[in-house]
């Protein structure tokens, strides 16, 4: 009963905040007939934290590094279009070329060039431009004025933060930091495509480093009896879920590229990746690899990378890999751990790569976004508008902290509660929840089950899409976006708790051992990818194949092969059942049948 009552608590307070919509908002709220554009996400009801108080002025002369974040120019038209490409006949699935994208959705080069000329004027030296993010370098003083504000140092006296009137991030208090305490306004010719501005505030985030990794333990130092006696292979894996006759039917991943979001201001040794293919005898034709942008590697080795690599090469042999690296890229150190890297690596995917999908294990609170750095959500969100207009599928580990971060694993805490994870709640992305194989001796798999420390809640971001309004899967919710979306393998062993480490990864030339969501995303990359074409936004088809294998599609209806794997056993701690859970979604897959459907869905069978 405590348990309902926390959730009613929760749905109560989402319905009571702003829930912003994903179709005609702009997070800059100007009418063109006004002479200023107020940059609304950069006001100080985000950049001033509940509870500060003012310390003095920020030293006009000191100077100040910012990004100023550029909007798309016309997102009712891009979301009828998507509309129109996901859910009518006519145009369904008729995806926009990255050069088409640009030309349609993006600002014009006489706009950016009019806006560099306005805030140079100001003594702001530009610095550089990376695609829709601009970089400059001036004076306090000179920022104010550009932007008609003020910025002053503040004090926070807590030792926690909060968001939406419950606890966020534990001890990351007292601290001082600097803010503006008016709205930045421009010029309106010159403001209107203005999402943002970074660097004018430091709490977004170089006070709290919101980055999270699924995989980030150090396995080697696992206690004991939490290690399995035997390992799970990826052979057993794909056995069991019948990736094996995927291949048969020449389903293998050639045509397709997988990127991967990169830990950013990290690194990876390709050599890891090779000898886990070659340790488990995995038949690669795919090709890897990795683009490094910029010379910061201060997150060192990203084992997290070498992870997703390994294991979506081993589930998709014929397809290429590339993981993608902004290591300070963007402004240089000093705009370090503002998450501009961290987008910039989307950005390029979807410009310069075009891949097929998308897997993403790093990833970043929703109500710290929400709450505290708004222009960054929904600069990230804006690309993923663009690959599902590109027809390409991103997926998102759904995290590894139980129901909204509150149930983490007791080996694995991470100060984090009350939220769940971005980019994985947006609309356009498939979150990846997790499922506990539970091995025998001989390491052949006995059954399986939700694992217990998936993540999965409710975004107070985002209202429920129509996908989830329309499911064929029972029990979907239908108040506000939820996820996970699907579920795949996130840890197993035999005679293991579910905090355990029984499957396999190569780092720093040795085997290690790990669990996570980490490696159910990538891999169900892989199985995506396996179609060999582009299937794009895929939440949109997974809700409409039921149970059964009926499929209800733009193009009609057609059975297909029974795809879903409910799970009933297992709890984060809402108990998995039949039917959409807070552990599984609708539940893991069968690869082969998935694949099929997917493309029967698309009209490509």
């Amino acid at each position: 009963m405590e348990s309902e009552n926390v959730m009613l608590k929760r749905l109560l307070m989402l319905l009571l905040i702003l829930v912003l919509s994903t179709t005609t908002f702009l997070a800059t709220i100007a009418q063109s007939q006004e002479q200023y554009y107020y940059i609304q996400t950069s006001s100080p009801q985000y950049s001033i934290v509940p509870g500060s108080e003012f310390v003095e002025p920020l030293n006009t002369s000191q100077p100040l590094y910012i990004a100023v974040l550029l909007n798309f120019t016309n997102l009712p038209s891009l979301q009828s279009y998507l509309n129109e490409t996901y859910l009518q006949a006519s145009h369904f699935h008729k995806w926009l070329t990255p050069s088409q994208f640009r030309e349609y959705y993006y600002p014009s080069k006489s706009y950016v060039n009019s806006l560099i000329s306005y805030l140079k004027s100001y003594n702001l030296e530009f610095l550089g431009n990376y695609g829709l993010i601009l970089v400059f370098n001036g004076t306090v003083g000179s920022v104010e004025n550009a932007f008609h504000t003020y910025i002053n140092v503040y004090y926070y006296p807590f030792k926690n933060l909060y968001w939406f009137g419950l606890l966020g991030i534990k001890d990351i208090g007292p601290f001082y930091y600097y803010s503006n305490n008016v709205t930045p306004s421009l010029p309106y010719n010159v403001g209107k495509y203005v999402l943002g501005v970074v660097g004018i505030d430091s709490l977004d985030p170089k006070v709290v480093n919101v980055i999270k990794q699924a995989w980030h333990l150090d396995m080697v130092k696992a206690q004991s009896g939490l290690v399995s006696k035997v390992i799970i292979s990826p052979m057993t894996i794909g056995k069991y879920f019948n990736f094996t006759m995927a291949y048969e039917h020449d389903y293998n991943g050639n045509g397709s590229n997988i990127a991967i979001e990169g830990v950013p201001e990290s690194f990876i040794n390709v050599s890891d990746i090779y000898l886990f293919w070659q340790l488990y005898g995995i038949p690669r034709t795919g090709h890897l690899n990795v683009i490094y942008f910029g010379n910061v590697t201060t997150g060192g080795q990203s084992g997290e990378n070498e992870l997703d690599a390994e294991w979506s090469g081993a589930f998709a042999p014929a397809a290429d890999i590339t993981i993608v690296f902004s290591n300070g890229y963007v402004g240089g150190p000093q705009l370090v751990d503002n998450l501009l890297n961290y987008y910039y690596e989307y950005y390029y995917m979807v410009n310069y790569i075009n891949p097929n999908v998308i897997s993403i294990s790093v990833t970043v609170p929703e109500s710290f976004l929400a709450a505290y750095y708004p222009a960054m959500l929904y600069m990230i969100h804006n690309i993923m508008m663009q690959a599902a207009a590109e027809g390409i599928s991103v997926l998102a580990a759904s995290g590894d902290w139980g129901f909204e971060s509150d149930h983490p694993p007791p080996n694995f805490h991470i100060g984090t509660y009350n939220t769940i994870w971005y980019p994985e709640s947006d609309p356009y992305v498939t979150s990846v929840g997790g499922v506990f194989l539970n091995a025998s001796s001989n390491g052949s798999i006995v059954e399986i089950s939700g694992w217990d420390y998936s993540t999965g809640g409710n975004s107070v971001v985002y209202p429920a899409q129509s996908y989830e309004i329309t499911s064929l899967i029972p029990f979907t919710p239908t108040v506000v976006r939820t996820y996970p979306d699907i579920a795949f393998v996130s840890a197993g062993g035999y005679n293991i708790p579910e905090f355990g480490f029984g499957l396999p990864l190569v780092f720093n030339g040795q085997l290690f051992v790990w669990y996570g969501t980490s490696g159910a995303a990538p891999m169900t990359a892989a199985m995506v990818s396996l179609a060999g074409t582009r299937l794009g936004a895929l939440n949109f088809a997974l809700y409409h194949i039921s149970y059964q294998g009926i499929i209800e599609s733009p193009l009609g209806n057609f059975v297909g092969k029974v795809a879903w794997i409910p799970i009933t056993s297992g709890n984060n701690p809402f108990p998995a059942h039949y039917g959409w859970n807070y552990v599984t979604g609708p539940g893991t897959y069968n690869a082969y049948a998935m694949v099929y459907d997917l493309l029967l869905y698309s009209g490509l069978i």
